[in-house]
């Protein structure tokens, strides 16, 4: 069995397309190209501050209104509650008539089945 020659393959990149936003060096003693990519922190900074923005209660009150001034015709209305065990919120759309849920999100069994799991695993307080 000849071992001499393994791990000395040659790789072409030259088959592989090529993004502008993508910078390339090219190491001269193998030939592979290895790429760097551009503005990660910037896009990876602007993605945090986004998922990290909070919402007053005025906002949510007034995003509501909003929702309910465009459910008008149909007779249902949205109402949002905050779920303090689980630290999220959770929107209904209620029939006006019979006062039926017509849409919860996300729905409470889910909110319920994810608590009881974090539970039993020791993630989330069980006096909460």
């Amino acid at each position: 069995m000849e071992v001499n020659n393994i791990g000395q393959s040659t790789i072409n990149t030259n088959s592989y397309n090529v993004n502008p936003d993508v910078s390339q060096y090219t190491n001269a003693n193998t030939g592979v190209s290895i790429t760097q990519v551009q503005k990660v922190e910037t896009q990876s900074s602007e993605e945090n501050n986004a998922k990290n923005q909070e919402y007053s209660k005025k906002d949510l009150d007034d995003a509501v209104k909003k929702i309910n001034n465009f459910l008008k015709d149909d007779k249902t209305h949205a109402e949002y509650t905050y779920n303090e065990e689980m630290k999220t919120m959770m929107v209904k759309v209620i029939d006006e008539n019979t006062k039926e849920v017509v849409l919860e999100i996300p729905p409470k069994k889910i909110l319920d089945m994810v608590a009881s799991m974090l539970r039993q695993v020791g993630l989330l307080d069980k006096k909460a």
